[in-house]
């Protein structure tokens, strides 16, 4: 009989030889890679200080499962390929996070670029030589009515009007001067349904009827006497939810998402005032057609329609998907676009009579003092920063909380479009709140905020170096869709340079192009709460990076005023390729991938060519 005790050690033989075995095995090997990138100038941007130091630098990286696993030498990473591993050769290119961009309209670009065309229900109206507004009205007014027996019975009609005639804003001649109203319009039209479009417009009563259905037959954002309203985001949740259906909405939005990666976009935020958006974007999460990552802010359409879902008034910013999640509550914004903002500066009657203030600032409290976080939202003058520190501090007080808890929440305010003024800083860094400023608006609004308030008021245009000085977190925000024609690093560079088509505006407030790159990759991932998972190119965080034509770093081989001809030829989010430039792919033997940005290439060749170009600060004023 054979013995027991020796069976029984001979069997345990196996599994102690596996276990030693194991431990002689690299861990690391135990998965093989889904994609190295090897012979990279790989800069990780892992150093969060306010200074020059760009951090660690790699030639190799090793992704798996979405992520970052290894990072090193190129003999260290290679060691990680397997049978099936695509491995990247990027010869020496530079490798960077990719841009975290937290205040992009996204869906409201891709209407005007995706979107199918809306000609059979868009009209303008334009202004000759010696037209007043009321040339303006009755020019209206006649469209109109010729418009009632050509359409169909509630056929949209849609109409622009110019930004300003014989010296007065379109805005102020509606809201001020109420030059016409839904009493006028229906006068000569209550068939169709007429909308007269821009920051301030006017509806008639077929029209204000379809928008009231959304809010139980209220009308927010309007005069329901006048049918004047008072911001456009009551033409985007209209339009969103009336003249695009769900398969529309997604298909269009996913394009432009996708378009994005090719500006090197690996994750963008937004407020988000439609819900047909909204579930556009979830319908796209849930078949994993999403090329970017995604937060989104809820806008005061749904805090107004908030008995429906009452739920939604839990702290739940971060709750989601790796792809899409939720990011705070928003107003959208707390006052209006250039004229329109509120300002404390001394200025001209005329000046003054423009700047105006929203009734929804106090949904700011509200927010605060349900423990909910702030963000996503457009403050545009100086005034109306102050008067959001106050709702957010009168909330905070309601609630009981510390300075440090009202510091944990992370509130921001979008834009810096002529805020903060010097002495608002300090109560920022108290606050703890973040700010997202959009370079565009030193050249889109310096000239008119020198010619209306004085050139010394300049500084206060994205004043990037005070902000950074004073403690205050930064982060980059492009708020436009000239993006797609000038790129992330034309407007990286306006902060490094301040040069516009008038010249350098504000230059006190220049910073270096370490700083600015700061603002779009290590300190942006902030403001969506993710920083454990994005922004820097780091063990176990987010596989989101891009390739670049040029290396950011090297100042002699581009200087700071060409800093705007970088671009990337590859966009990897979550180690998946999104975008892939023709040249690299052909370079990896690989196909291209992605929507190729053709209007960027030809404007960096005319940018390298040294010719002059159009002026590239006059993007979209369009209100918030």
């Amino acid at each position: 009989m054979k013995n027991p005790v020796k069976l029984f050690i001979y069997s345990l033989l196996p599994v102690v030889c596996l276990s030693v075995n194991a431990q002689q095995i690299d861990q690391r090997l135990l998965h093989y890679a889904d994609v190295i990138i090897i012979n990279a100038n790989l800069v990780s941007m892992d150093d969060y200080g306010v200074n020059t130091n760009i951090g660690s630098t790699y030639q190799a990286m090793a992704v798996r499962d979405g992520v970052i696993f290894d990072l090193g030498t190129n003999t260290d990473i290679r060691q990680l390929a397997g049978p099936d591993t695509n491995v990247i050769d990027v010869k020496g290119r530079t490798v960077i996070p990719g841009i975290v961009d937290t205040h992009a309209h996204i869906w409201d670009y891709a209407q005007g670029h995706w979107g199918p065309p809306l000609d059979d229900k868009t009209y303008s109206i334009s202004a000759e030589d010696g037209d007043d507004w009321n040339d303006i009205v009755n020019k209206t007014l006649d469209l109109v009515t010729d418009l009632k027996s050509t359409l169909q019975e509630d056929d949209w009609v849609i109409i622009s009007w110019p930004r300003r005639v014989a010296g007065i804003q379109s805005d102020v001649a509606i809201r001020n001067h109420q030059i016409l109203t839904r009493q006028m319009l229906d006068a000569r039209n209550a068939v169709q349904r007429i909308v007269i479009e821009g920051n301030r417009g006017v509806m008639n009563t077929r029209a204000m009827e379809t928008y009231g259905k959304y809010f139980g037959g209220e009308y927010p954002e309007m005069d329901p006497e006048t049918g004047i309203v008072l911001s456009a985001t009551v033409d985007r949740l209209l339009f969103a939810e009336e003249l695009y259906d769900m398969q529309t909405q997604i298909a269009m939005i996913g394009q432009e998402i996708k378009e994005w990666a090719a500006y090197g976009t690996t994750a963008w935020s937004s407020s988000v005032e439609s819900y047909k958006q909204l579930a556009a974007v979830l319908a796209l999460d849930a078949e994993s057609r999403l090329a970017t990552r995604v937060a989104y802010g809820l806008g005061p359409s749904f805090y107004r329609t908030m008995p429906l879902h009452p739920y939604l008034l839990y702290d739940f910013r971060g709750y989601g998907t790796d792809m899409l999640w939720f990011n705070a509550w928003s107003t959208t914004s707390n006052d209006g676009a250039y004229p329109l903002l509120a300002t404390t500066i001394e200025a001209r009657p005329e000046i003054k009579e423009r700047e105006m203030l929203r009734g929804r600032n106090d949904y700011t409290r509200a927010y605060a003092a349900a423990d909910l976080r702030f963000s996503n939202t457009h403050i545009a003058g100086d005034r109306t920063l102050d008067i959001t520190m106050d709702m957010i501090e009168q909330g905070s007080q309601r609630a009981g909380m510390s300075i440090e808890q009202i510091q944990a929440k992370r509130h921001a305010s979008d834009h810096c479009r002529l805020n903060p003024r010097p002495e608002q800083i300090p109560r920022l860094k108290k606050l703890g709140m973040i700010m997202s400023c959009a370079p565009k608006y030193i050249g889109g609004d310096g000239p008119e905020v020198e010619a209306d308030y004085g050139a010394q008021y300049l500084d206060w245009l994205v004043p990037m170096k005070s902000m950074l000085d004073g403690g205050v977190m930064v982060v980059y925000e492009s708020d436009t869709h000239a993006v797609a024609g000038v790129g992330h690093f034309y407007y990286l560079g306006q902060m490094v340079t301040r040069q516009t088509d008038q010249g350098v505006l504000g230059p006190e407030q220049r910073i270096n192009r370490i700083l600015a790159l700061k603002t779009a990759t290590t300190w942006a991932p902030y403001y969506l709460f993710k920083e454990d998972q994005m922004g820097t190119l780091e063990i176990d965080k987010y596989a989101d990076l891009q390739v670049l034509n040029k290396d950011y770093f090297d100042e002699d081989a581009v200087p700071d005023s060409m800093l705007k001809t970088i671009r990337p030829l590859m966009t990897m989010v979550g180690g998946k390729i999104e975008y892939l430039d023709p040249g690299l792919a052909a370079d990896l033997g690989q196909a291209p991938k992605g929507i190729q940005p053709q209007q960027l290439i030809g404007q960096i060749h005319i940018w390298e060519q040294g010719e002059n170009t159009q002026n590239l600060d006059a993007t979209s004023n369009i209100d918030q």
